[in-house]
């Protein structure tokens, strides 16, 4: 499943879309690493120009739960933008970007320009609710193991996959344990007993992914 909702042929078009067709009609604003964005209303839709966003929703204990990560071409707000209400996600830099911040009168008449959009639109939509799914699959079905493995799984098909997934971002024990629900010292261990197994490497504290099947093996939910 993750093959086909990271498919980066679709996504390619999508992005390529976006940047040429709406991305120059917006207002052009940079973001620093940590930043959150937390738009006041739904009257926008966002395109990364640079650098790399996650999308995440914060308890009122500062608990967070991620949802995906959004990088160069991606874009969003569209799911508020059509609902035309502000959910409660948000997005926080993981690096220093920008982003072209198109308001609803461009985007409104840009559709009408480009009918085709719509069907990018939803294709967003959809992909993104089929990996919220998978996340809330993955803390009720999996063991702590198969949470680890499942978070490994995902990074590997957010990047360009090849034999040797080298995952891009570098993560500390301390933030995996947070997105997966679980504690520093199990993720530690988890790690630990990857590699002891030749499922991953650590590299300059990145992580190569060197047997995705066998790590899929570790999950307990429909990836395939």
């Amino acid at each position: 499943m993750y093959e086909k909702i990271f498919d980066q042929v679709i996504q390619k078009k999508m992005d390529t879309f976006f940047i040429n067709n709406l991305a120059k009609h917006g207002k052009i604003e940079n973001f620093s690493k940590g930043q959150i964005i937390n738009p006041g209303h739904a009257d926008n839709i966002y395109i990364v120009l640079e650098g790399e966003l996650n999308h995440a929703m914060y308890s009122k204990n500062g608990d967070e739960i991620f949802f995906y990560r959004i990088i160069e071409g991606n874009i969003f707000g569209e799911i508020d933008f059509f609902d035309e209400n502000r959910a409660f996600v948000v997005s926080k830099a993981l690096t220093k970007g920008k982003i072209s911040v198109v308001n609803r009168e461009i985007v409104e008449s840009k559709l009408k320009e480009h009918p085709e959009m719509y069907n990018y639109f939803l294709v967003s939509i959809v992909k993104k609710y089929r990996m919220i799914m998978l996340e809330l699959a993955n803390l009720q079905f999996n063991d702590s193991t198969g949470k680890l493995a499942d978070f490994f799984v995902r990074l590997y098909y957010t990047e360009n996959v090849n034999s040797r997934a080298n995952i891009s971002i570098i993560f500390t024990h301390e933030e995996i344990a947070n997105r997966i629900g679980l504690n520093r010292i199990t993720v530690t261990n988890g790690i630990r007993f990857f590699k002891d197994i030749n499922l991953i490497d650590i590299k300059d504290r990145k992580i190569i992914i060197k047997d995705i099947d066998g790590l899929k093996k570790l999950t307990n939910i429909p990836i395939e």
